[in-house]
């Protein structure tokens, strides 16, 4: 699949119908290798080509900024670091309205350019591949899954919006938004007709297949089901979630190990093609096919490292933008000791890449006289650690930090004076490392070239609990919820790594026994006023068990999803946003509301609006808008 992408301007394929100056945004700048026209497209060789553009715009949600803005900011998981190029969509502040244009315009813009690009496609292809009825349904099968799934990222960050399902080829501006319960009909019937016509195995890497589509259209019933859209759920939506999601659980196998899923051992390698990856966003190192971004996607979750002794800026590490910084709770959802996937998403060492500023052991720290006055450590040997400790920690002391080989970085530190502090700041903090990228063309290069996961088995899991949950069979629901954290939990002789036996202080070193008894959830975790429910992160307010199951199905979801850009969707979808945010993001809790569980619709489609031929009054445009922008 990734030889069939190519580098196309979407502008030169379709005019698009919402927002006449979007040709002109960065996002859509690319080098123009084909000048596409319709009549192109009344060919096999044609078709394949429009097909093959639309899964070129997948790559768009891991190009650029706008992956997390929209994605990350202004939860409960994650808040701003020092770099602040767009903290106003985590803070929410009064500058974050529909004249941004970074991240909102190019966003809705490129979703209907892909939507025009299916609609092309959809018209064409029973006359030109009459003659190939199997080509036939899975070209159709593929445009309809990528306009249902267009569709879908509209619905969920926008509400109502403008619905199109015939072709544009000239410039219009009579698209008014439409109900978002005729936006979930339309997407929930072209994900169908998507699994009818797919095939079940793969033609080539990287192309869909039933199991990718019933996936979004189990979570399409499952967010039709969902708080925020009570007024249009239908009867059978849940139970059509379960269904459908089992359908996709029986078909695929997980990860063995969590930490498989994100290790990056090479460009295509085979950790990219686990059964457990249902659709990802197809890169590789061929320069000429990555466009002007890449995936970039490495660069957002860093922390500064560069300054640390020893330490320079590397390919292994990357290259530090830090544009997000996992809270308090981002950290301590997790249960640390027993599980897993704490450490293997976290990077918590960095190795030595020179013996720059490197210390000396003295008379005072040395552990052995023969070490007095030599390099506390070497290039190859660990240079720093985070310790994501608890606040009754007091052995982080500058006498017993001196005492370690490397530069010790703890979250709850004692300073000279026997104060609690941290070594903690906006630029310093335990980096996510899921898209680490060493595979670029050195340290600087933002171009990315690993896959971007866009669903996984995981996630299948937890939308199939969450159905079963919602309809009070909770037997069920923890059964897939415990079938992920047994995958969590430590393996009988896995070694756990240094910095973990150093923080986790009720775990003696070396121990290596499983962790899977300690892992299994049950119905106490959300059950009001036990021990178990009492020691999860719920916010305040929570009192019934089925408001506790959701709290504790998003608490799950941020373990095992941790920083994959369905936050903001899961916690508006939920009506969760302003509890968590207020609760766990300090950085966005003032200026939270209800206006911000959907987005101002950008003010570039309410300016080139019209209805029956004219613009829009200032009152119309404000009618057209969302509440409160």
């Amino acid at each position: 699949m990734k030889n069939l992408y190519k580098t196309l301007t979407f502008c030169a394929l379709a005019a698009l119908p919402l927002s006449y100056s979007s040709c002109s945004d960065d996002f859509i700048q690319e080098e123009l290798v084909a000048v596409l026209t319709q009549e192109r497209y009344n060919s096999p060789e044609g078709i394949e080509e429009l097909v093959n553009g639309a899964y070129e715009g997948l790559r768009f949600h891991f190009n650029y900024e706008w992956s997390y803005v929209l994605t990350n900011y202004g939860t409960d998981t994650f808040t701003n670091g020092g770099g602040t190029n767009h903290i106003k969509w985590n803070q929410y502040s009064s500058e974050l309205d529909a004249t941004e244009s970074d991240n909102l315009a190019p966003y809705w813009n490129n979703m209907y350019a892909q939507i025009n690009l299916a609609n092309i496609g959809i018209s064409k292809i029973p006359e030109v591949l009459a003659d190939s009825p199997s080509l036939k349904d899975t070209r159709m099968g593929e445009l309809y899954f990528f306009r249902g799934f267009n569709y879908y990222n509209l619905v969920t960050q926008f509400g109502d919006v403008p619905i199109s399902t015939e072709p544009i080829t000239t410039d219009r501006a009579d698209f008014p938004r439409q109900p978002k319960a005729d936006v979930f009909n339309l997407l929930i019937d072209d994900l169908t007709k998507a699994v009818e016509m797919l095939p079940t195995e793969e033609t080539q890497e990287g192309r869909l297949t039933k199991a990718a589509a019933r996936h979004f259209l189990a979570k399409a019933y499952l967010t039709r089901a969902s708080e925020l859209n009570a007024e249009i759920t239908q009867p059978n939506d849940l139970q059509m979630a379960a269904t459908i999601a089992d359908q996709v659980i029986s078909e695929r196998s997980l990860a063995t190990n969590y930490y498989d899923i994100f290790n990056y051992t090479a460009v295509n390698g085979p950790n990219e093609q686990l059964s457990e990856i249902l659709l990802a966003a197809q890169f590789d190192n061929t320069q000429a096919l990555l466009g002007r971004y890449g995936n970039q996607t490495h660069l957002y979750f860093l922390s500064v490292y560069r300054f640390f002794p020893g330490m320079t800026r590397n390919l292994a590490d990357g290259r530090e933008f830090q544009r997000l910084k996992p809270t308090e709770y981002g950290l301590d959802n997790f249960d640390r000791v027993n599980d897993s996937r704490f450490y293997k998403s976290f990077q918590t060492s960095y190795i030595a890449q020179n013996t720059n500023s490197v210390p000396r052991w003295t008379a005072a720290t040395a552990p052995s006289p023969d070490l007095i006055g030599e390099l506390k450590f070497n290039v190859g040997d660990t240079a720093a650690i985070y310790v994501v400790n608890e606040p009754g920690d007091t052995r982080f002391t500058p006498d017993y930090k001196a005492t370690l080989a490397p530069l010790v970085v703890a979250r709850y530190a004692v300073d000279a004076n026997g104060n609690q502090t941290t070594d903690y700041n906006i630029s310093t903090y335990p980096s996510l490392l899921k898209y680490a990228d060493p595979f670029r063309t050195n340290f600087n290069d933002a171009k990315g070239t690993r896959d971007g996961i866009i669903a996984r088995l995981g996630e299948t899991y937890l939308i199939a609990a969450e159905a079963y949950g919602r309809m009070g069979q909770y037997g069920t629901a923890l059964g897939y919820i415990n079938d992920l954290r047994e995958r969590a939990a430590y393996k009988a002789g896995e070694d756990r790594g240094y910095v973990y036996y150093l923080t986790e202080t009720e775990v003696d070193f070396d121990t290596q026994t499983s962790t899977s008894e300690a892992m299994q959830a049950t119905e106490a975790y959300f059950t009001p006023g036990t021990p178990e429910a009492n020691s999860q992160l719920y916010p305040t307010g929570a009192g019934s068990k089925a408001d506790l199951f959701v709290e504790f199905i998003l608490n799950e979801r941020a373990r095992e999803l941790m920083g994959e850009f369905y936050r903001w969707v899961d916690l508006t979808r939920t009506e969760r946003l302003i509890s968590r945010a207020k609760a766990f993001n300090p950085d966005a809790a003032a200026n939270v509301s209800e206006k911000f569980l959907l987005r101002p619709v950008p003010q570039s489609y309410l300016d080139a609006l019209k209805i029956d031929g004219a613009s829009l009054s200032p009152n119309e445009k404000q009618a057209m808008q969302n509440p409160g922008f």
